[in-house]
């Protein structure tokens, strides 16, 4: 059981400054580590709306992965009513908010982004991670221009071929079998997340959209990815690969991270 030692630790060693942003879990704030004044991510996890064996699954995940192109983890406090996990706090923007402002990119700007990202989800399913919500909203930019994915609320292990059953992430990256309510293979609807993220970067705007998972099921299933002629070739085929409706023919991330 959390002691109040450690709520005690939480307020000499930290100045909560500002919220960063709140979602159904709780929010994210900025604050001051006081004995190094440095800057943080504190996400603010209510044990009355977060089960106990989610946040210990997020937090065991983050404490297994340390890649510069993930978000890192440095801490978690543990009092009574709430669970305070401390963070790399990223001093840049977000992708969905780089596109917005940018309208899209140029291949050879979206590129390295891309690739950066691809490097980290490439780490993580080689350690039989997946990570359930990739978009643009979690891959931060730093003010290098670096690319961090984020947000690991979502984030399971699992095995060998393992189905997955739970529904989450967000609508617009949700893979057509995740909306067809069919066990599903994690690694496999990544790789479509990862696809629309790509999309969304090189045109500025989603390649389906619906506001219904069986709307947005049936729009994939029956009308072909726009072919967009300003796109290269290789981007073409990445797309294509990614945005498959069949799991067997989509591209993996070890054949992904090999195309130059």
């Amino acid at each position: 059981m959390a002691s109040h030692m450690e709520e005690d630790i939480l307020e000499k060693d930290f100045k909560m400054l500002l919220s960063l942003g709140s979602g159904s879990f709780g929010e994210v704030k900025l604050a001051c580590h006081l004995p190094t004044h440095t800057r943080v991510a504190v996400k603010v996890l209510e044990k009355s709306i977060n089960s106990v064996a989610d946040i210990s699954s997020e937090v065991n995940i983050l404490q297994s992965v340390e890649h510069r192109n993930i978000v890192r983890f440095f801490h978690m406090i543990d009092t009574l009513t709430t669970t305070y996990m401390i963070m790399e706090y990223v001093a840049g923007i977000d992708l969905e908010s780089c596109v917005r402002a940018a309208g899209c990119l140029e291949e050879e700007e979206a590129r390295p982004l891309f690739q950066q990202v691809v490097s980290a989800v490439y780490f993580l399913h080689q350690r039989h991670i997946v990570h359930r919500d990739i978009k643009l909203e979690n891959i931060l930019l730093d003010t290098a221009g670096n690319a961090k994915l984020c947000d690991f609320g979502m984030a399971t292990k699992v095995t060998e071929g393992q189905m997955l059953e739970e529904i989450c992430g967000s609508l617009l990256y949700w893979a057509p079998e995740i909306l067809a309510r069919k066990p599903y293979d994690g690694m496999a609807g990544d790789m479509w997340s990862l696809g629309v993220v790509l999309y969304v970067l090189v045109t500025g705007h989603y390649p389906y959209v619906e506001i219904t998972p069986d709307g947005m099921h049936r729009l994939i299933t029956t009308t072909m990815c726009p072919n967009l002629h300003h796109l290269s070739k290789s981007c073409h085929i990445i797309l294509a690969r990614l945005l498959m409706v069949p799991t067997g023919y989509r591209i993996t991330i070890g054949q992904l991270v090999e195309r130059p």
